[in-house]
């Protein structure tokens, strides 16, 4: 993805899942962080700081660990998933659910 795609996929984010105080172009990467019973979605920002989306319902699920897991995300009548830049099988509809369980993505 080109740096004028990338910002357009920004933009699109914000629009749809917008993040606290922050714009999907200042993120270097995301991570999912499990503090208690539910998983959250993080967003380390360029400037250093850390912020999540605004709406939490809106993280459904997600595959891999580490940095920049594959993300599925509430879009209102639709799921999204996001590739984030990691290498996994984006062919799998099988994510890890916020609750632990897991989640299909139907085609």
């Amino acid at each position: 993805m080109n740096r004028r795609e990338r910002k357009l996929a920004a933009e699109h984010l914000d629009q749809l899942v917008p993040l606290e105080g922050a714009s999907h172009s200042d993120v270097i990467d995301y991570s999912v962080t499990v503090p208690l019973r539910n998983a959250e979605l993080r967003a380390r920002l360029a400037d250093g700081r850390t912020t999540r989306l605004i709406d939490s319902r809106q993280f459904i699920g997600w595959l891999g660990y580490g940095a920049n897991p594959t993300l599925l995300l509430d879009c209102g009548d639709r799921r999204v998933v996001v590739a984030t830049g990691s290498d996994h099988d984006l062919g799998s509809n099988t994510f890890i659910a916020r609750d632990g369980s897991q989640v299909l993505l139907h085609a």
